[in-house]
């Protein structure tokens, strides 16, 4: 296992190493000179989102949720599909990341803003990485939570830093064919009866919450899920970032739309472990490693654990880079040495925050939740041709990010209304986001 680990790991150091020699510039290390195939684009985009806290995070929610946490991965491909009729506006007025975006349809104010706050949540993305790659190593290794948060964090920031965008775009067509391979095995293995200690399929599926909607998971639950993690996906800074690097738009579409159908089957391929893991009982570390020592024959371990592996760094790296583009975009550091260590120190607050917080999902819902508050209603406002004035859309996104926030972090108050009172502000962010932008909006 150990040796498996360490091979791989070699082997990512190099492509890294390889992709650093032909950094040259910026545009090489941010959107890889926009030169990519769509199978690039498409192997990137599943990798991204298929990451650690989308994977291991809804397969340990199945004891709550069930079979409804097939819904975290049919949302994504939702938003994909999506965003398909706004990608040839999207690239066409964006360049290295989605402030760029913002500012060609709005002005710098908005800019400015977008650079302040999408940093900020998606250092909270990076955290979940974080968390997701230490329960792993936790449960393949005698590592405890701290040590293998720190050697995750050190591998994924090294490997970011070193290669940028070019190394992301040659590893994560590979990874996201490792990572689909893993789980169709570990749900063959488990749908089969697996290894003889295995629990009892038939009794899992009969006592585990239903899909598509069970007790934990409401209609409500899926129409929030939509707005603060599938819109996201229609207007977020990774998947920005992946089209961006397309050659054009005609490729940048072909590349949503098959990431979009991957993302499909691999939903329920999910929801079925989520379930499956639900007859396991109290488990450490992640649930998903929990069944692989269940179901597998032992040689097969080593697959699970690369695929799982590669399941955190091919989220983790396109998301430390896009947040850390836009701090340097912010500041002007247009030098390659400035932006690695941009990167340096966002991982190290990551990895922060990761040893503060160690709930996967929690923390994912949370950063996206603020961030589709904020910026989903003006994003898609603007790349529908509609014009707005600068400082009603700086204030758009500063309080539908507030009263997102709100949502998230408001606890449950007396009565049956109040109960609610948390969805009841997360709608309001949307609610108050668009009747701002309709207020200012300019002809």
């Amino acid at each position: 296992m150990n040796i498996a680990l360490i091979v791989y790991l070699i082997f990512l150091i190099f492509i890294a190493a390889r992709s650093a020699r032909h950094v040259k510039d910026i545009p090489d290390f941010f959107v890889a000179r926009k030169g990519a195939s769509a199978k690039a684009v498409a192997g990137s985009l599943v990798a991204t989102i298929l990451g650690g806290s989308a994977v291991i995070g809804a397969i340990d929610s199945g004891a709550r949720l069930g079979g409804a946490a097939t819904w975290f991965m049919l949302v994504g491909a939702l938003g994909l599909f999506a965003l398909i009729p706004f990608a040839d506006r999207a690239y066409q007025h964006g360049k290295y990341a989605l402030p760029d975006l913002v500012e060609n349809l709005y002005g710098k104010g908005p800019r400015l803003v977008a650079s302040l706050v999408i940093p900020v949540a998606w250092t909270g993305i990076v955290a979940a990485q974080i968390i997701a790659a230490a329960k792993l190593l936790m449960t393949f290794t005698t590592l405890g939570y701290t040590a293998a948060a720190i050697i995750a964090a050190t591998v994924f920031t090294g490997y970011t830093l070193a290669g940028g965008q070019l190394s992301i775009l040659r590893t994560d067509f590979l990874q996201a064919c490792l990572i689909i391979l893993g789980l169709v095995v570990l749900a063959g293995f488990a749908m089969t009866g697996g290894e003889s200690a295995a629990p009892s399929l038939s009794a899992i599926l009969q006592g585990a919450p239903a899909f598509p909607f069970n007790t934990n998971f409401s209609p409500l639950d899926l129409f929030l899920l939509i707005l603060t993690y599938g819109t996201t996906y229609t207007a977020g800074p990774d998947i920005f970032s992946r089209v961006f690097c397309a050659r054009d738009t005609v490729t940048a579409k072909k590349a949503i739309a098959m990431a979009a159908l991957t993302l499909i089957p691999v939903a329920f391929v999910i929801g079925f472990l989520a379930i499956y893991g639900v007859g396991l009982g109290d488990v450490q570390g992640a649930r998903i490693t929990a069944i692989a020592n269940q179901v597998l024959p032992q040689p097969l371990i080593p697959l699970i654990a690369l695929a799982l592996l590669s399941v955190v760094l091919s989220s983790a790296d396109t998301t430390l880079l896009s947040s850390s583009v836009i701090i340097c975009r912010l500041f002007c550091f247009g030098s390659l040495a400035k932006a690695r260590i941009v990167i340096l120190l966002n991982g190290i607050v990551a990895l922060l925050l990761a040893l503060v917080f160690t709930d996967i999902i929690g923390t994912l819902l949370l950063a996206l939740a603020v961030y589709a508050g904020a910026f989903t209603v003006p994003i898609l406002w603007g790349l529908l041709g509609l014009k707005a004035k600068p400082k009603f859309v700086a204030a758009a996104i500063v309080i539908g990010g507030i009263l997102a926030l709100a949502g998230k972090l408001c606890p449950a108050l007396p009565g049956a209304l109040g109960a609610h009172t948390g969805d009841i502000l997360m709608i309001a962010a949307f609610v108050v986001n668009g009747v701002i932008l309709v207020l200012g909006r300019e002809r």
